[in-house]
Parts: C-alpha cells; sequence; structure tokens
C-alpha cells in the first residue's frame, strides 16, 4: 500500500523546514529505541549510526537548497509499506 506524504512545490525557506523536521521525526524516533531496555547492544549501535547518517544526508539536502539560490522545491515523498504477518 502507498501513501503520498508530500507532492508540491515550496518556497526554499517551507523546504528546509519540512525537511529538518521530517529528518528530526525519525532522529527522535531512533533516539528514543536506543533508551529502551530490550534494545541490544547491536541494536542501539545501529540506531547511532542511523541518527549520524540522517544528519549527514539532512545536511547534504540543506546545502543544495541554500547554495543554489533556488526560490521554490520541488518535494515528493511517497510512503510504501507491506504488511508482515
Amino acid at each position: 500500500m502507498d501513501s503520498t506524504l508530500l507532492s508540491g512545490r515550496y518556497t526554499s525557506a517551507d523546504a528546509e523546514k519540512l525537511l529538518t523536521n521530517l529528518f528530526n521525526v525519525k532522529k527522535n524516533f531512533h533516539s528514543a529505541k536506543i533508551g529502551t531496555v530490550a534494545f541490544t547492544e547491536e541494536d542501539i549501535k545501529h540506531s547511532e549510526k542511523r541518527i549520524i547518517e540522517l544528519d549527514a544526508e539532512l545536511k547534504r539536502i540543506l546545502a543544495i537548497v541554500k547554495n543554489g539560490n533556488y526560490s521554490q522545491v520541488n518535494l515528493n515523498a511517497k510512503i510504501v509499506f507491506d504488511c508482515c504477518p
């Protein structure tokens, strides 16, 4: 099943806010899992690594938006999910 999360043209400032908020939600998800007792050391390392990757990716994307002097940015994001038994 698919769900469209973003589909449109945004000002550079709004695109930066949206992207930052989206990335922060995912980073917060991983941060919250790190504090969970049931999490293994391997899981914690994975989440810590993923947070670093998300930070780097967001920094790279925002640099493109800021340094490109774009007045508008098209953002399209779709979530695709399958339910597993």
